[in-house]
């Protein structure tokens, strides 16, 4: 009976605290939308890790442009060609040091990058900066603009 109890009160707890965390979000419209643009962005480094131009097309939108580090400049059309032929190819991405900031329907999120990668032969920089731009269009999230830099060992 007592363990029935503890069961049904962990339980309980759990519901509890599931359903204090979607109120919060209800409460807190930034969160909300701060924690669709980190999943969307996981969704996007695995779409180009894996050059899933599915995904790469329903993430990036129509109007997209990227500048990387060396500043080539990319449309969406250049950006999912590039991964799908193996031009640009990456074997691992991660994020660190990422801010979501919320401006009504656009995000602007930034943050540290650490790449290991080629495009078109050439080794990405390893280290850069980042700054995405997402825009809510017809009720989804959509990256418009994706800007690297690279960093610069401080001496």
């Amino acid at each position: 009976m007592r363990r029935t109890l503890v069961m049904a009160v962990l339980v309980l707890t759990a519901a509890s605290i599931a359903s204090g965390q979607q109120q919060s979000a209800k409460r807190d419209p930034r969160r909300s939308v701060e924690q669709a643009i980190r999943q969307l962005d996981h969704e996007r480094i695995q779409a180009q890790t894996g050059a899933d131009a599915v995904a790469l097309d329903r993430i990036y939108a129509d109007d997209f442009i990227g500048v990387g580090p060396s500043g080539t400049v990319r449309t969406k059309a250049q950006v999912i060609s590039d991964f799908t032929s193996g031009q640009l190819k990456f074997q691992s991405i991660g994020t660190d040091d990422v801010q979501v900031r919320v401006y009504g329907s656009t995000a602007v999120e930034t943050g540290r990058s650490i790449m290991s990668g080629q495009d078109k032969g050439k080794t990405v920089p390893r280290d850069t900066r980042f700054t995405r731009v997402w825009v809510k269009q017809q009720g989804r999230w959509r990256l418009v603009a994706n800007h690297y830099s690279s960093l610069i060992p401080q001496q």
